[in-house]
């Protein structure tokens, strides 16, 4: 029986994601995400972009991200997580495809163990900006594999409007092409940033708000610091047990092949694929030791390379293969360790897909839908919002960026509080982010109490407070 081709076997794989996709999509109302709210919030500056120009140029919601995802933020958050699902699956095929420029074997395990991911799978149930970011990259390193310089260099160059960190990869690419002796393409690199800093000059009248408006250039953060090991620690939960093996093992493979001659250290394999990842991961570790550019230590920012993981994977995985000498024994071992992948995100292990937590909404957002009820059953009609909670703005229906109708809450802004106006206080981003407890809010002399609504979110305590100026 004649085998089916290489080609037909990544368009059932895509087929198979995109079959997944559609029914956890049915399924589940989540926004791929524990907590942060920066899901949400992604989606916000998306969504209102169209009404709310200069959120094309907003360096956190990152412009690149922004653009291409607007359109499909205007269908909801439905619409946001569709955009992810549609990057992902460009991914997946462009992980194929750079696994084939290598010239590895066993080309189709590389998209598998992408997909088999739990966190990049979780997180393109999202409106998070790693997606993208891991698709830009792995698709230049395809380009630059296939020689297309010029392509790889200009679209790298948009890289940093994604995700800060592109800045890094910049850096892997530049010296790659140094190595290619390139050097016509290296000034390609910052064709983004000259492009935003003129487009953006409209807006903020500084040619340098590429640099100036960075919200992370900064050797401090908000967040404190941590342990040096913390994404070595954290990276278990991040591609679980099976892929974490085979990670770990196709670093060592790659690193033996790199010295096994002078010429063999330059490798494309060794920069673009080592080097990418490697540089990122340390970055990442540096910066939550350090307690620099306001780091949160947060484990889904490795989904950016998580191509790259799929790859080095792919490497252990042959490592292992190419070490058994016996042809039964090294089918029985590849079929194993395959099926091993596959079925681990569904094993229940903590480093594996938790359905129901990562997929569902939390209790904190069930929660803010029943204060969102009780607020509209009152029939009460305010003149304006004032809350943090990225989540209350989707489920008011209002533009969170328009002053008019919401207001951050903020100890500046309850001087100037009004009648008729709703206060929405959470034990979470007003604390954390705006240094606004509850003993502080509860002593405000203007303010008066209608609700308070409590509950329980994966072992922490979530409460809400409705207050109303007096």
């Amino acid at each position: 029986m004649k085998k089916p081709s290489p080609k037909l076997l990544i368009i059932a794989l895509l087929g198979v994601h995109l079959i997944t996709s559609l029914v956890i999509l049915y399924l589940f109302e989540g926004t791929g995400e524990r907590g942060s709210g920066d899901s949400i919030l992604h989606y916000l500056f998306s969504k209102y972009a169209i009404s709310t120009p200069q959120l094309f140029f907003n360096h956190w919601a990152k412009p690149v991200f922004v653009l291409l995802s607007f359109p499909f933020a205007q269908f909801g958050i439905l619409g946001m997580k569709v955009f992810n699902i549609s990057i992902a699956s460009l991914t997946i095929y462009y992980t194929y495809q750079t696994s084939q420029q290598l010239q590895l074997k066993n080309t189709l395990i590389a998209p598998i163990l992408l997909l088999c991911i739990p966190l990049y799978f979780v997180l393109t149930f999202s409106g998070l900006t790693e997606i993208l970011f891991a698709l830009f990259t792995i698709f230049c390193t395809y380009q630059v594999l296939k020689k297309n310089y010029l392509i790889a260099a200009i679209v790298l160059s948009f890289l940093p409007f994604v995700r800060s960190e592109g800045l890094l990869i910049i850096g892997v690419f530049g010296f790659f092409l140094a190595i290619k002796k390139q050097w016509k393409m290296i000034p390609y690199l910052i064709f983004g940033h000259v492009a935003y800093a003129l487009v953006g000059y409209f807006y903020y009248e500084d040619m340098l708000w590429v640099f100036t408006k960075i919200p992370y250039a900064k050797l401090s953060s908000t967040y404190n610091s941590g342990d040096l090991f913390h994404f070595v620690h954290q990276l278990f939960y991040v591609v679980g047990t099976p892929i974490y093996a085979l990670l770990v093992i196709g670093i060592i493979a790659l690193i033996i092949s790199a010295f096994k001659s002078a010429k063999n250290l330059l490798n494309e394999s060794s920069i673009l694929i080592l080097g990418v990842f490697l540089s990122y991961f340390i970055a990442h570790s540096l910066f939550w030791y350090l307690g620099i550019f306001n780091s949160m230590g947060l484990k889904r920012v490795l989904v950016g390379v998580a191509p790259f993981m799929a790859i080095i994977g792919l490497c252990g995985y042959n490592f292992i293969s190419e070490n058994i000498k016996n042809e039964n024994l090294k089918k029985t071992t590849q079929l194993l360790v395959l099926i091993t992948v596959i079925i681990f995100p569904f094993s229940g292990n903590k480093s594996a897909i938790d359905w129901e937590k990562d997929l569902a909404l939390n209790n904190s957002q069930l929660l803010a839908k029943e204060l969102v009820e009780y607020i509209h059953t009152s029939e009460k009609v305010y003149s304006k919002y004032v809350f943090t909670k990225p989540y209350f703005s989707e489920l008011l229906n209002i533009n969170p960026f328009d002053t008019n109708v919401r207001l951050e809450l903020t100890k500046e802004n309850l001087k100037q509080l009004k009648s008729n106006e709703l206060i929405i206080w959470d034990n979470w981003f007003n604390v954390v982010e705006n240094g606004m407890s509850e003993k502080f809010i509860r002593s405000h002399p203007e303010l008066q109490e209608l609700k308070t609504f409590t509950t329980q979110d994966d072992g922490r305590d979530v409460k809400y407070i409705l207050f109303k100026r007096k």
